[in-house]
């Protein structure tokens, strides 16, 4: 039996080979990806990256400079002069050309190798991508092998560690998904010494620029923050290498249990850099991470910042290969308990509570009811103090205060009617406030309202006057069914008030997806398919749409709204979304210039079709719930078809 056991721990794991196979399968379909990491301007990353595409030019391989950029530096210049270069396409933006890598001329020409400086480079309007890391993406779909470089500041994850060593907010980022892409990824290195040796020098910017660049972002301390910044980087992906290695060929070791990091956010202005934050803490302990956006049912609906900021968070959380998860329910702390407990999440990051706020901040519940779960609290660096004045509305809210100003006016109509009617219906009248306030506010404004118009009532109404003692203990009983009756009422109204906006929203994913899904079994054939799938199209959002199938000249319309919007331009689109398996148009970073919304119908490497939607109103319909679902769709109809074509 022992033996037995050794034997089995010998082997590797199926879940360990699994990077590797991927891997493998990569290989077999796509280029190789190398890039040139530095950690600023001047260190050499185009140099070298030149110096090793003319070694590989002489031994015979086919490369090619797709877009470079030199800088007028004199050896840059030199070497990229050995080889050839695909000439730039011009765009004009505000009334200047501005030169582009010119994408198609790349494919066509088909290197073994092609050369693309500036990784990070987002490109000028009306280019096929919004991000130049997009255009490689389809180089390397196409087999061709890229060489590419950037700088550590461009790193999606480190952008707002960047902002806190230089005080400069990098716009432009990649994002750390795209990083896994690489065969290889080269460190750049040079001593701060030596770099600003040859700023000094004019060999890394010309004229006065070299003097403003040491004084600023090229200072000393900047660059050997800078530097540590990238060999961490480097180093921690290394490691990960080094793992993927071991357990791959099942290599002893202590192998801790799997841990699993919870980032719990809230819309607001740290969303983002609170998941950047937890990406780079997932890195550092070796972690799976999830970021949980819990919208509880007393809240209103979000302002548009509110969304943008969450959107912004997610899909940077989606950028560096972070599960995603929004939740609607009660209680924010019971919320983030409930699921950390059931998917056994080891570690949770929460946002510090900051001012006075930390008084009814639900921090500190998830605190006290965690145990055997550790805590992270994030605090934004560099972020200002709250002036007291700017926290004493969040101990009492603007719901409390309308309650208020709403059981004072009640208190005093019911004080006109004294002696008009009976005490009775004094004090149903006075329940008016309690109801007002838990249909439109929280349950907490509602339960507050119960008990300070129960007070107001007894000090106003009930013997002895003015006073908040009870003579007759009638009024007690009279008291505490009130109190059960705002309790029942508020209850049910909140839960009222949010299963209605809950129940409108899922209705179109569960017809889009699930009702797709049964009507789809029973299909046996191929425009039976496309009929049901334009149906479903229809009745998930406004808009018009249109399933484009592949012919002998590409692609043509197979069916849809004969009013849906195609042209030229988004003919193109559609062509590319078919030849490519990759969502493009409006609400992506690809092809942006467009009016539709395009879905490859993808299944098992191939690609059956397209579907396109011009949504009447994208930005709603294509939210942080319901983007996935066209893709869902898309999935569903190509298994469909792949089963009717057999």
């Amino acid at each position: 039996m022992t033996g037995d056991w050794d034997k089995d721990r010998a082997r590797p794991a199926p879940e360990d080979l699994l990077p590797l196979a991927n891997a493998e399968e990569r290989a077999g379909h796509r280029g190789k990806l190398i890039i040139y990491l530095g950690y600023a301007a001047g260190v050499g990353k185009t140099y070298t990256m030149l110096w090793d595409a003319l070694q590989r030019n002489t031994e015979g391989t086919d490369v090619v400079i797709g877009y470079i950029e030199t800088h007028k530096r004199i050896e840059t210049d030199a070497l990229a002069a050995s080889l050839e270069t695909l000439s730039p396409q011009q765009v004009w933006y505000q009334g200047l050309s501005i030169s582009e890598m010119d994408l198609d001329a790349i494919l066509n020409r088909k290197p073994s190798i092609v050369l693309v400086d500036e990784l990070a480079h987002t490109n000028g309007p009306g280019t096929r991508h919004l991000k130049r890391y997009h255009d490689i993406e389809e180089i390397l779909r196409a087999g061709i092998s890229v060489y590419t470089t950037v700088n550590i500041q461009h790193v999606e994850s480190l952008n707002d560690a960047i902002s806190q060593i230089t005080g400069i907010q990098v716009r432009e980022t990649v994002p750390d998904t795209f990083f896994d892409l690489a065969d290889d990824i080269r460190l750049i290195d040079l001593t701060p010494e030596e770099l600003i040796a040859r700023l000094k020098a004019g060999k890394v910017y010309l004229g006065d620029m070299a003097a403003q660049a040491v004084d600023h972002f090229f200072s000393t301390g900047n660059l050997i923050a800078l530097r540590q910044l990238t060999l961490r980087y480097l180093a921690q992906r290394t490691d990960r290498q080094m793992v993927t290695h071991m357990r791959a060929r099942a290599i002893s070791g202590p192998w801790p249990a799997v841990e699993r990091l919870l980032v719990a956010i809230r819309p607001g202005p740290t969303a983002e850099a609170m998941v950047r934050a937890a990406f780079r803490d997932s890195q550092r302990l070796n972690t799976e991470w999830v970021v949980l956006s819990v919208e509880e049912e007393r809240e209103g609906p979000p302002t548009p910042q509110e969304k943008a900021w969450l959107s912004d968070a997610m899909d940077t959380a989606r950028k560096l290969g972070g599960k995603i998860l929004i939740y609607r329910g009660e209680d924010v702390a019971h919320e983030i308990i409930r699921y950390a407990r059931h998917h056994n999440v080891t570690t949770i990051m929460l946002g510090k509570p900051r001012g006075l706020d930390i008084l009814i901040s639900p921090v500190y519940r998830i605190m006290r009811t965690s145990p055997g779960i550790d805590i992270i609290l994030f605090d934004p660096k560099g972020a200002p103090s709250i002036p007291l004045e700017q926290q004493i509305p969040h101990l009492l809210p603007r719901d409390y205060l309308i309650t208020l100003v709403m059981i004072l006016t009640v208190t005093l109509l019911n004080h006109l009617l004294l002696g008009t009617i009976s005490t009775a219906n004094l004090i149903i009248i006075q329940l008016l406030p309690v109801v007002a306030s838990a249909w439109f506010f929280s349950r907490k404004a509602s339960l507050f309202a119960a008990v300070v118009s129960i007070l107001a009532f007894d000090f106003a109404f009930v013997a002895p006057y003015f006073t908040l003692n009870i003579s007759d203990w009638e009024y007690f009983i009279s008291f505490a069914g009130y109190v059960v009756i705002a309790i029942i009422i508020s209850h049910l109204a909140n839960r009222l008030r949010y299963l209605i906006p809950q129940i409108r929203e899922s209705e179109a994913r569960v017809a889009a997806v699930a009702g797709l899904s049964k009507d789809l079994v029973d299909t046996e054939s191929y425009q039976e398919v496309l009929e049901i799938l334009t149906t479903h199209m229809r009745a998930f959002a406004p808009g018009k749409v249109a399933i484009l199938v592949p012919d002998d000249h590409g692609i043509r319309v197979a069916t849809g709204d004969r009013e849906y919007p195609f042209s030229d331009k988004e003919l193109t689109i559609a062509r590319w979304v078919y030849e490519n398996g990759e969502v493009a148009g409006q609400g992506t970073e690809t092809l942006v210039g467009g009016t539709g919304h395009y879905v490859p119908m993808k299944a098992h490497g191939l690609v059956y079709g397209v579907l396109a939607f011009a949504f009447q109103n994208p930005d709603t319909v294509l939210s942080l719930e319901t983007k996935e679902v066209p893709e869902a769709m898309a999935q569903l109809g190509a298994l469909a078809l792949e089963r009717v074509m057999k």
